[in-house]
């Protein structure tokens, strides 16, 4: 895993000064080596985490050997030597061990029938001299980042927006606002910065350095077939979800350095540290977060799979003063506000991790693809029984208002809504020019008539973008690949096949990868109740050295959320809270992200970089 940024320009020759300033700030992305390329037209700008082929012959930018094609690219490959015998047998030679060699060849062989091709992760640029273009490529699942920039005519292309910074004006994209508002992420090509866009995972993008147009297409759809297998029985989707979860697993510990696993003690975590150690020879290595005071504690579940395993596991201790002091740090390296908070306690996890590892295999996207969340069933059934609610179980009512509340927000698709953290109607009064919208997920929900499957094509396309997101970025910040076997796109394309009915039955959640996990791990661990990272955010905002040291930026008249909310109304609810007068409470913590958010790119855009009209 690496980072890079790549600016074209008709004959424009890039500065010295600008690529020094470019490569370092990716280089926590790429700790091991660098290079870069400048000719009249292209900058390539390049730093590497070094996994396979660890040594320098496998640096990049990587040029072919006709001279024709240069490549930067992030991420790791994991059929690439099976790519590699098939361009072996057409009579490509071969001067490396590693994926990025395979790439290129690839490209020259294949040219854009090969990203379908291949399985994994990874985000690149390949520079064609001869056509004068770049074309850029995103992996099915968007796991790994790529951000776009045009700005009349210069077009650039980056693992990290803020190495656009002096560059392009750095303004927030009002049209990423309420989405940020309401889900805490932006979906689709939004990215949180004007003139900058996020290329969708599964798609190219082809810019003509001469013209500077330039042209998105799609090369994968991994909702292609949801929900299209109808002739297969629930042991059919245990078996076949067992060998393909197996191999995707098994397929993500080829590693030149080593590997280590995220530990929660959930089932999908344990799950995959169950697959990776029977297949590892040696002691596995494992890490999980214990936070003091927190009702849920895992340790019991981790010891339970540590000893049944013989792992080597380390606890990290956490707590709300780590979370504060972090919280910032989190916030840049997410370049925007955090849509889970559990992404502070990640990034610190990691840096943990790095002192021993590079690389790291976490549990994410079991539960979008294997109907990880009760809301599939409760929606389903508010669905039907909103209009009747004598029928609805009294432990829903609570449900049932907000409901209620979503209806009257967004006029028809709880399948889009029905993940929404906060209050919609508090933060409507709060943020008055607050638009109601979901962006792409009402896109993405159209293409279905089924609920449940508006419901998982909604969460595999923009809460699992948040989850892979959130991954990527908390792990680089520490110099840490991490590696998400269950967010692979040939087992989502084989799951999404399943019928929802069998992955959403209702009642119990993942009840298919529950029943492969039981032939892995003991029922204390599949049979628990599902237990997420859920910080205990309200006690700490009422510490004032800890997460509560933020609540005074809200009311200063420095603040940046003032721009877009009612300041009265925040400065009411933050002393509401102070003086215990709060009967509904008002997501403060939420308020305290934007604002930090906010001021970390009111930063970045007064810094002192070098602009590029300078350089």
């Amino acid at each position: 895993m690496c980072g890079f940024v790549v600016l074209c320009q008709k004959e424009r020759l890039f500065s010295s000064p600008l690529l020094r300033r470019l490569e370092k700030d990716i280089l926590h992305r790429g700790p091991d080596s660098g290079g870069m390329i400048a000719e009249p037209g292209i900058a390539m700008v390049f730093r590497r985490l070094a996994i396979l082929d660890p040594g320098s012959t496998s640096d990049q930018p990587m040029t072919d050997p006709t001279g024709r094609y240069s490549l930067v690219f992030n991420g790791e490959i994991y059929n690439f030597r099976e790519l590699r015998r098939e361009l072996e047998q057409k009579g490509y030679l071969f001067q490396t061990e590693g994926d990025t060699e395979v790439l290129l060849h690839g490209y020259a062989h294949w040219k854009k029938k090969l990203f379908p091709k291949v399985e994994g992760m990874f985000s690149l640029v390949i520079f064609d001299r001869h056509r004068c273009e770049v074309i850029a490529a995103r992996d099915t699942l968007g796991i790994k980042p790529l951000y776009i920039l045009k700005r009349g005519h210069l077009i650039g292309f980056a693992t990290e927006m803020r190495s656009f910074a002096g560059i392009t004006p750095f303004e927030v994209d009002t049209n990423a606002l309420p989405e940020l508002l309401i889900f805490r992420y932006a979906s689709g090509t939004l990215s949180n910065i004007s003139d900058i866009e996020l290329l969708p995972g599964g798609y190219t993008c082809t810019a003509n350095i001469n013209d500077a147009r330039t042209k998105p297409e799609q090369f994968d759809d991994p909702l292609e077939h949801l929900n299209s297998d109808n002739s297969l029985s629930q042991d059919d989707a245990v078996q076949l979800s067992k060998e393909t979860v197996y191999a995707s697993v098994k397929a993500h510990l080829v590693s030149d350095v080593g590997y280590a696993v995220q530990l929660s003690g959930g089932v999908d975590s344990s799950l995959v540290t169950a697959i990776a150690a029977k297949e590892t020879a040696g002691t596995l290595t494992s890490y999980g977060v214990h936070i003091p005071g927190y009702p849920q504690d895992e340790r019991p579940y981790r010891r339970i799979i540590q000893k049944r395993l013989n792992l080597e596991h380390h606890e990290v201790t956490l707590d709300n003063n780590d979370f504060a002091d972090a919280l910032p740090r989190a916030i840049k390296h997410m370049e925007g506000p955090v849509p889970h908070y559990g992404c502070v306690m990640l990034m610190l996890l990691c840096e943990t991790i790095r002192k021993k590892h590079k690389v790291v295999l976490t549990g994410e996207g079991a539960d979008e693809l294997f109907g990880g969340y009760k809301r599939y069933d409760i929606w389903r059934k508010l669905k039907r029984n909103g209009l009747f609610a004598d029928l609805v179980p009294g432990f829903l009512w609570p449900i049932l208002q907000r409901w209620r509340e979503i209806q009257k927000f967004s006029g028809r698709d709880a399948a889009i809504f029905g993940a929404v953290y906060h209050d919609i109607l508090e933060l409507e009064e709060l943020f008055p020019p607050l638009i109601h919208r979901g962006g792409q997920r009402e896109d993405t929900a159209s293409r279905f008539l089924d609920f449940r499957e508006r419901m998982f094509a909604v969460d595999q396309t923009s809460y699992l973008s948040s989850l892979l997101m959130r991954q990527d970025k908390m792990a680089m910040a520490a110099s840490v690949e991490a590696r998400v076997p269950f967010s692979h796109a040939p087992l989502a394309k084989k799951i999404n096949r399943i019928p929802v009915q069998l992955r959403a039955p209702g009642g119990d959640t993942k009840p298919i990868l529950k029943r492969v996990a039981k032939q892995f791990l003991p029922s204390e661990i599949v049979d628990r109740r599902k237990v997420g990272l859920a910080l205990p955010l309200r006690s700490w905002l009422e510490n004032e050295t800890g997460l509560g040291r933020y609540l005074d930026l809200l009311v200063q008249p420095d603040s940046q959320l003032a721009s877009y909310s009612d300041p009265k109304k925040v400065r009411t609810a933050v002393d509401d809270f102070r003086n215990k007068r709060n009967k509904k409470p008002i997501p403060l913590e939420h308020l305290i992200n934007l604002e930090l958010w906010l001021r970390s790119v009111a930063d970045i855009r007064n810094a002192n970089a070098p602009r590029l009209d300078d350089a």
